[in-house]
């Protein structure tokens, strides 16, 4: 039998040659090359390698904190690379851990933020473009707003009950919710949520006939409020994205005029110390304060 060279191996095992070429020197002990040895390694190598997904049962109690807190995995993932870093996994290993509680019985799952609801593409029936006197369109608020460079550009929107309505003000720049309940008087409950806040430099509405008095409002808060064009929500996504996570508390159709201040100052904080992908992980409060604060472990 002629002599046999590493690439005739290495055709044979299916693998290149310079991999095979480097088993021998990495595996070899003193007692020379064995195929069980060299496997029982190369499996502790993984384990141990930098980039090794490793399974810490710290990250199980964070994920579990995280998702009763209402975050995706995107968010618990940006999180932790702030809190927790030396444990901190992808987004994608999140919903791998959470796949893997499922598989052993675990609920996990069920926490998860629900995505993928059907929806009709053409809008309103009913744009408030003529329901709502002398507006100012978008066009014309100042290209500074688009930037996010500022704290104090408000984007409002209301949110639906049966019984009574939600008003939410959301700062473009920090994500920094302010939530007031009304029945009708959408002016009133702007106008003091406002007030609550040291910087309001524009405000930009949804075209809802709720906001027809906006005049009253400008007048008290002292700053412009545009509109939004129908049919372009997009336009106030910081909004819309917030009131996406408000509904997973109080779902459409649900009554809101039990809702209390309490009720309705305990969402803010829970909106408000939500880790964002926006925001590189940090919090709406954080952003707006500039002051961390300790969530989860």
């Amino acid at each position: 039998m002629g002599k046999v060279f590493q690439k005739d191996i290495a055709a044979v095992i299916g693998t290149s040659k310079s991999a095979l070429s480097r088993e021998p020197s990495r595996n070899t002990t003193a007692d020379g090359y064995c195929a069980e040895t060299a496997h029982a390694r190369a499996v502790n190598r993984r384990k141990s390698a930098l980039k090794s997904p490793r399974l810490d049962e710290r990250q199980i109690t964070v994920i579990k904190q995280g998702l009763q807190l209402g975050w995706s995995p995107e968010n618990l993932s940006y999180r932790m690379k702030i809190g927790t870093p030396d444990i901190a996994i992808s987004h994608t290993t999140v919903y791998s851990r959470i796949a893997e509680d499922k598989a052993q019985g675990g609920v996990l799952y069920k926490s998860l933020p629900r995505f993928g609801k059907s929806r009709w593409k053409g809008g309103k029936c009913k744009a408030g473009r003529s329901e709502t006197p002398n507006r100012t369109d978008i066009t014309k608020r100042p290209s500074v707003v688009e930037l996010r460079s500022r704290l104090g550009d408000w984007e409002g929107d209301t949110v639906y009950g049966q019984d009574a309505h939600l008003v939410t003000l959301v700062d473009r720049k920090s994500c920094l919710l302010l939530l007031g309940k009304t029945d009708s008087k959408h002016a009133d409950v702007m106008i003091n949520l406002l007030k609550r806040v040291p910087s309001v430099c524009t405000v930009t509405l949804d075209n809802g006939g709720e906001f027809a008095a906006h005049e009253r409002v400008s007048a008290a808060i002292d700053t412009d409020i545009y509109f939004a064009r129908p049919y372009a929500s997009y336009q106030r996504g910081t909004n819309e994205n917030t009131n996406g996570s408000i509904r997973r508390t109080w779902p459409k159709k649900m009554p809101l005029g039990h809702l209390t201040e309490a009720d309705l100052r305990a969402m803010e904080m829970l909106i408000n110390t939500m880790p964002r992908k926006v925001l590189g992980g940090l919090t709406p409060l954080e952003i707006y304060t500039g002051q961390s604060i300790a969530l989860i472990a």
